[in-house]
């Protein structure tokens, strides 16, 4: 008994490929795998002995590189650079120094509406931006980038 099997999967599914299947024109006997769309040629056991054996091999093979994935997962995570707590830190005591400052000059100010839009915008961006910064988001980084540029002289 001959049994045919996908060398990628070791599905018994295998099929002749048509030009549907992306197959190329002149390529009449090509085999692709119905689970997996491999194309190419199988992998022919003569007894359903050799298959078992095969497939326990494949189980076997999987289940490593399961568990090194789920290794290479937890590595994966990494802590904040001390550097950008600083600096979310910074820009928090930034907040409310600003907040004093508010109030210790509002009284010279005569457009008090542009200089209130001016203190809530800064203050929501100081207490935003922190958080993005600690949790690793890109829109942070681009918000303090151009508040940075927006700030130089």
């Amino acid at each position: 008994m001959e049994i045919k099997v996908c060398p990628n999967c070791g599905s018994n599914k295998i099929y002749q490929g048509r030009m549907g299947d992306g197959v190329l024109t002149g390529y009449s006997s090509r085999d692709v795998c119905r689970n997996c769309g491999y194309q190419g040629m199988p992998i022919i056991f003569d007894s359903e002995k050799e298959y078992n054996k095969f497939m326990e091999s494949k189980k076997i093979k999987n289940n490593i590189k399961n568990e090194s994935s789920i290794k290479e997962n937890k590595q994966l995570k990494s802590k904040r650079p001390f550097g950008v707590i600083i600096l979310a830190f910074l820009i928090v005591i930034e907040a409310i120094f600003t907040i004093f400052l508010y109030y210790g000059f509002r009284d010279y100010y005569i457009n008090t509406w542009l200089w209130i839009y001016y203190i809530v915008v800064f203050l929501i961006s100081a207490i935003i931006l922190p958080l993005g910064l600690i949790t690793g988001k890109s829109w942070a980084w681009t918000i303090g980038g151009m508040l940075f540029a927006l700030s130089t002289p």
